[in-house]
């Protein structure tokens, strides 16, 4: 345990601290020129010395809960967004990703950190799931900044791009449905059960890979396939976040 006898609220206090100051750091980045690269590099560090502390106070990959998996997720998209953005610029891209991630930082703080992890949680399918899912939501995030900078510039590469990501995306969150529902049986006997949580995750699957399907086999391209795309990501963020506070359903980790 890093927090021995550090009371529980300052335990929060710190964590929080933790995910604040990066978020502020994101933001920040968008400072022109060589000082907004040098502020999102400090908060990319920074981002991931907070998951190893969370790693070693926790004995297992941190990941598991939505303190920590909201903030992977935030990583991963902060991540996608300099991949796609190296070298072409893409216009916009900056202003629209990076508050998202600053966003994602917040909500994640807002949520009390575990300090233990059910054992029926120590699994490396549970893991997997849990790393697939945040991929795949994370790249699914990108797209959809990017189909935002498609609207606002025009410029057709950056529809490709959209729909580059979100491929990638729709089968990273298909190994995540596989690797959980493995994780599920072992757990609790079952592969799937159907409450609302996995009728959204399904619905959410199934509507990505219809956008997938019309815009390959279709070619369906263009504004209105940047604005389902777009679209798709609301689904899948009011899957993670709506289900619970809109919609009643049984609780879950993510």
């Amino acid at each position: 345990m890093i927090f021995c006898g550090v009371g529980e609220e300052g335990r929060s206090l710190f964590y929080v601290m933790l995910l604040l100051i990066p978020a502020v750091l994101y933001a920040m980045g968008l400072s022109e020129g060589r000082k907004g690269g040098y502020f999102f590099s400090a908060a990319v560090i920074f981002h991931i010395t907070t998951l190893i502390l969370r790693g070693l106070e926790l004995g297992a990959l941190p990941f598991t809960e939505k303190h920590d998996n909201i903030s992977l997720m935030a990583l991963f998209l902060a991540l996608f967004y300099y991949y796609f953005n190296k070298g072409k610029r893409i216009k916009h891209l900056d202003i629209i990703s990076l508050p998202i991630v600053s966003v994602l930082l917040c909500i994640a703080a807002s949520y009390e950190p575990l300090n233990t992890i059910p054992p029926f949680q120590k699994s490396p399918w549970f893991y997997l799931h849990s790393f697939f899912y945040s991929l795949g939501y994370a790249l699914f995030g990108t797209a959809a900044c990017i189909g935002v900078s498609y609207l606002l510039t025009g410029d057709a590469e950056h529809e490709g791009d959209q729909y580059k990501g979100a491929v990638i995306g729709w089968i990273l969150f298909s190994v995540s449905l596989v690797t959980g529902g493995i994780w599920f049986f072992t757990a609790y006997g079952t592969y799937w059960l159907w409450t609302p949580k996995e009728l959204w995750i399904s619905a959410t699957w199934f509507y990505y890979g219809l956008y997938l399907h019309l815009r390959l086999v279709k070619g369906f391209k263009g504004r209105p396939a940047a604005a389902i795309g777009i679209a798709g990501f609301c689904i899948a963020l009011f899957t993670y976040f709506g289900l619970g506070t809109v919609i009643p359903c049984p609780p879950t980790q993510f």
